[in-house]
């Protein structure tokens, strides 16, 4: 969807049209509607539209915040603010950036989930909930079950809640419905993308993951916050107006089944 950055209400339009009922942007993909929550309002308002998440991206390299990721942070907590009930994602993609390993991991875990929490506190005072959501690139510093155990331990004393993303927690060797089970009480918001092998992605009901059962567990442990879908298959870069189409049919034949 980056070719589509900035146009909201095209977004809007898609995935309303869809059967889509709330959308998740990344302060990149808002582009200058970052600047206008307002304006941002108006817009889901025509389309009868909910704004679910925010996602705060950073690289929190350090214990504490820079002076510029602190002013991001806070310009994005006073963003939300506007959404009743939005969340704050906090993400963070190490790129090509190695992850290390031993101490030097550790400490880069340390320093990440520190920064995060830092944000979380405060958002937590206006009200808003912060939630983490890691991913499964080679160089992620939550990727194994191994992470996953460091990550929850990290987390358990903080504000920051946990947005479990099916695909990813697949991708890194797990099964995603035992993790969701073992710390049910963390999640906070939910992401699904689906997927048929390592690093391959598929539209939604034409990978390998059991969305069915994840679907039925978390309606019947009354989870009550957004579901998103995130669709990563190699279609969705060449027709991504057709996949949107395709996986909300798919969303609303299995949430109303």
């Amino acid at each position: 969807m980056g070719k589509h950055f900035g146009q909201l209400p095209r977004m809007l339009k898609v995935a309303a049209e869809a059967g889509f009922q709330s959308i998740e942007c990344e302060i990149d993909m808002l582009g200058t509607w970052f600047h206008d929550p307002e304006g941002v309002k108006k817009q889901l308002e025509k389309y009868n539209m909910e704004f679910a998440a925010l996602v705060l991206h950073q690289d929190w390299n350090g214990m504490e915040e820079t002076a510029e990721e602190a002013a991001l942070s806070r310009e994005a907590i006073e963003f939300v603010k506007h959404f009743p009930n939005a969340k704050i994602m906090l993400s963070h993609h190490a790129g090509n950036v190695p992850r290390g390993e031993g101490e030097a991991l550790a400490e880069r875990r340390k320093c990440l989930i520190n920064c995060m929490a830092s944000v979380a506190a405060e958002a937590a005072e206006a009200g808003i909930v912060c939630c983490f959501h890691p991913n499964s690139a080679k160089n992620s510093l939550f990727r194994t079950e191994e992470d996953y155990e460091a990550m929850f331990e990290l987390i358990q004393p903080t504000a920051i809640g946990w947005a479990p993303d099916v695909g990813h927690i697949e991708n890194g060797g797990m099964s995603a419905i035992e993790q969701m089970k073992a710390h049910r009480d963390l999640i906070r918001h939910v992401h699904f993308k689906d997927r048929i092998a390592q690093n391959e992605w598929a539209v939604m009901g034409e990978g390998k993951i059991d969305y069915p059962a994840i679907i039925k567990y978390l309606a019947e442990t009354g989870y009550l916050g957004w579901i998103m879908v995130e669709d990563e298959s190699p279609r969705a870069e060449t027709d991504s107006d057709g996949v949107v189409a395709e996986d909300g049919k798919y969303m609303c034949r299995q949430i109303h089944r």
